[in-house]
């Protein structure tokens, strides 16, 4: 019994011997990492596109007609027409410079031949009537006030009648020239010109 007694003693003590080595073994190194390794590449998961679904487009808007053209009545001229040109844009500067020229009358040749009086206003039809409003002076070199006032009253008194011409309005100037376009309308020309009527 004792030969078993002495057995177990040593058993234990080789066990005990080996757990002390065991305790007191260091730790096993931590695995050793290159710094000049890169590191993994990282894969970026990207989402595929999710189709939106689009409605579909509405058809153009019709683009907008254009005005419609004024209807000019019958027997009356367009006003975008030559003859309403020549019946009415044409005629206007003539008469008033016509009617101006009476304040002229027996001062012949007190002004030079390039003095003139720019006046603006406004010509209105209505039923074929003619009539000229809100004239002002927009440049003069005549440096007389009565005579400036006297061609602007008369151009503002204006008015005559053509039944073609539609009801119409517009912004005009007329420029009078006494001693050039007024010239053919002095009373002593005109008188001559009739003095030479053709013979039958």
């Amino acid at each position: 019994m004792a030969k078993w007694l002495i057995t177990g003693g040593v058993a234990i003590l080789v066990a005990l011997v080996v757990l002390l080595w065991l305790e007191m073994r260091p730790d096993e190194p931590a695995p050793v990492v290159h710094r000049s390794a890169a590191p993994a590449p990282q894969v970026a998961v990207v989402a595929a596109p999710v189709p939106v679904p689009v409605a579909p487009t509405a058809p153009a808007e019709a683009a907008t007609a254009p005005a419609a053209e004024p209807q000019v009545p019958p027997g009356k001229l367009d006003p975008r027409s030559d003859e309403f040109f020549y019946k009415f844009d044409e005629v206007v500067p003539q008469r008033l410079t016509r009617n101006a020229a009476r304040c002229y009358e027996g001062r012949h040749g007190s002004l030079h031949r390039n003095q003139k009086l720019s006046l603006r206003f406004k010509t209105r039809i209505v039923n074929g009537e003619v009539s000229i409003h809100d004239v002002t002076i927009k440049e003069s070199t005549i440096s007389d006030a009565a005579l400036e006032t006297c061609f602007l009253q008369e151009v503002q008194r204006s008015s005559w009648k053509d039944s073609q011409l539609p009801d119409w309005e517009q912004d005009d100037e007329v420029v009078l020239r006494p001693e050039r376009g007024m010239k053919k309308f002095w009373k002593d020309n005109i008188d001559y010109v009739g003095a030479e009527a053709p013979r039958q």
